[in-house]
């Protein structure tokens, strides 16, 4: 059964998305957003501060407080590449594409449809490659006479580490896109983002051709087949929580294309 997501992360509490300037090593740009700690309860103004029961109750609170503060400090840290990814996540402000490699991976797709689908110009040049199109009157198009591949993102929880599940946008061309629009039609595995449906995905390349292969998942062989515990209620409201939606995009401006054509008719 689909899921009514209860909250998106949007232009206003992330960075605004890139699209990949690495056709294999793709990156988008976020900063997590900081929740309020909920307001505790305040004491009435009728009821006294200071009392026998009051002081007793603050020293042994503090008394509580340097009991804590002995205790020996927590394991922090760890070794090999595990620990740099998982601490990678933890402080980078930018979200991560899932990159599809020739080893199979578990993904938890979490959109019912794609959240973003846009055009993208492709320039090889020095720095940044990929720009958005403007559609209308753009310069890359217009004055540079570039043809945009047409781009589209969903949202995924990425079990390449079952232990740590991320949060990643899945960006893809029109072969990927007609395999899931494929599937979203299939009464077997509509909705796409149903909660008991999970996706392994691998890609082969082979003669400058790569074939992208997509297999649905039921949540009863995941523990069984690929050793992943299948996420709860919570879990998936928690990832809901994390997802992203069209308002990241980064377009920029008439003037700032104007400038990447000039640069290629000067080429």
């Amino acid at each position: 059964m689909a899921r009514t997501l209860t909250r998106r992360r949007t232009a206003a509490t992330t960075e605004a998305y890139t699209p990949a300037d690495d056709e294999q090593d793709e990156h988008g740009y976020a900063e997590e957003e900081t929740e309020r700690p909920a307001r505790g309860s305040r004491r009435s103004r009728r009821e006294p501060l200071h009392t026998e029961e009051a002081d007793t109750s603050r020293r042994s609170r503090r008394s509580q407080e340097d009991d804590e503060d002995d205790e020996p400090a927590p394991k922090v840290g760890g070794k090999g590449w595990g620990s740099y990814e998982k601490t990678k996540s933890q402080t980078s402000g930018f979200p991560e594409n899932f990159k599809v490699t020739n080893e199979s991976v578990v993904v938890k797709i979490l959109d019912e449809e794609p959240f973003l689908v846009f055009l993208q110009h492709w320039i090889e040049r020095k720095g940044k490659r990929s720009w958005t199109c403007l559609e209308s009157r753009c310069p890359l198009c217009d004055d540079a006479g570039d043809k945009p591949s047409q781009q589209v993102c969903f949202n995924v929880v990425d079990f390449t580490d079952p232990e740590d599940p991320q949060v990643k946008i899945w960006q893809f061309g029109p072969m990927v896109a007609d395999i899931l629009k494929n599937y979203s039609k299939d009464k077997k595995t509509a909705p796409i983002n149903r909660d008991d449906l999970y996706f392994s995905v691998r890609k082969e390349s082979k003669n400058n051709k790569t074939n992208y292969y997509i297999t649905p998942v039921k949540e009863r062989d995941l523990l069984d087949d690929w050793d992943i515990e299948p996420l709860d209620e919570q879990d998936l409201e928690e990832f809901d929580s994390k997802a992203y939606d069209e308002d990241v995009l980064n377009v920029n401006t008439r003037t700032e294309l104007k400038q990447i054509a000039r640069e290629i008719l000067n080429d």
